[in-house]
């Protein structure tokens, strides 16, 4: 009964995220908000019995220890961590917003350092080594013509869509509309051609994603009820 009930709710749910494919809509609405209540809810869940109850343990364990230097610092970060915690509860609660602005600066000032350092360490330079490829692939020849062909078309592709946000263009007399340089316009329409192929690419990644969901929820009621 278990399993039918929780197969039913996916694919009912499933449907209604689905229907935004055809417009905006009520049902859309309250999946979605029923998803990030959810999601909400798991989080703190998670937090408490991951990060907040091993922390409370770490500090008896300490206590009981009698390494009072550990114990010492252990306590002044819990207690900076709890004083931000609460400086942030009252400023969703609109008590003083002033006291959390502190503390939210130093969240985003340390979640954007991460992120770009994340960014340059995971992305930026993999894609850059990435496309650094050789033109002459000497110790492979049975795939030469493929290899630099694939080179060819990482290297162009790349470059011509770094060209497409070149913006270098001005502004031409009586306000007409800015040009591009003209060395630069066929660069540019290669690179927008680039882009829009990914763009398809990915859209078409994310809508073939949603039919394979829908039909493991369809397939799961089927199973159950043994058609």
């Amino acid at each position: 009964m278990f399993e039918f009930a929780s197969a039913m709710a996916a694919l009912v749910l499933t449907l209604a995220l689905l229907t935004y494919l055809v417009a905006d809509n009520p049902l859309y609405r309250a999946a979605a908000h029923l998803f990030v209540g959810l999601a909400a809810g798991y989080a703190v869940v998670l937090a408490w019995h991951t990060v907040i109850l091993p922390h409370l343990r770490r500090l008896v364990t300490l206590g009981n220890g009698g390494d009072l230097v550990t114990l010492a610092v252990t306590a002044l970060v819990s207690l900076a961590g709890l004083i931000g915690g609460v400086l942030l509860l009252l400023k969703t609660l609109h008590v003083d917003a002033r006291l959390g602005t502190l503390v939210v600066a130093a969240m985003l000032g340390v979640g954007a350092a991460a992120s770009v350092g994340g960014a340059i360490t995971g992305t930026l330079l993999p894609q850059t080594a990435a496309a650094w490829v050789s033109l002459l692939p000497f110790d492979q020849p049975g795939q030469f013509v493929e290899l630099v062909v694939e080179g060819l078309f990482m290297i162009v592709g790349t470059l011509a869509t770094l060209g497409f946000f070149w913006y270098g263009g001005r502004a031409g007399p009586l306000g007409s509309p800015v040009q591009r340089a003209p060395l630069a316009r066929p660069v540019a329409a290669v690179g927008q051609i680039f882009i829009a192929v990914t763009f398809g690419v990915m859209y078409a990644g994310a809508l073939a994603a949603s039919v394979a969901v829908f039909a493991e929820r369809l397939s799961a009621i089927l199973v159950i009820f043994q058609l």
